[in-house]
């Protein structure tokens, strides 16, 4: 289990409350080691309530402790945004998706606060190339 203090400390260093709902979505948040979209959430979670965990994601996307990162079969995916940053492959036949290195520095621009990039890579993964 992967460490879920860094997005309690956030809450709460902005002012929210670590209710019940916001515990268990940081806890779950924390173990993920790669993109996740809230359909995830809602199944892994079933026992907390719909408008919470879709509040939660969009306090915790606010807060930058994720962020989105690319959009698969029309819904939104997020990662934690502790990792460091990155950016992502995604197979063109089943999907599947890695990470890749990004060499970009996250820049400040006057004006501008949690100031993201995202650029997603397509092409086929091995396995679905020796099928074809």
């Amino acid at each position: 289990m992967k460490n879920n203090q860094w997005v309690l400390e956030r809450i709460q260093k902005a002012g929210y409350k670590l209710t019940v709902p916001r515990k268990k979505i940081a806890t779950w948040i924390a173990e993920q080691s790669g993109v996740f979209s809230v359909s995830e959430l809602l199944h892994s979670l079933p026992k907390l309530d719909r408008v919470s965990i879709y509040r939660t994601v969009e306090l915790f996307v606010h807060l930058d402790i994720i962020h989105s990162v690319l959009i698969n079969h029309g819904e939104q995916h997020y990662e934690a945004h502790e990792q460091k940053h990155h950016h992502h492959v995604v197979c063109t036949d089943c999907e599947t998706s890695e990470c890749v290195r990004c060499d970009v520095s996250r820049e400040r621009i006057p004006g501008f606060t949690q100031v993201h990039h995202s650029v997603i890579f397509t092409g086929r993964c091995l396995s679905c190339a020796r099928t074809s």
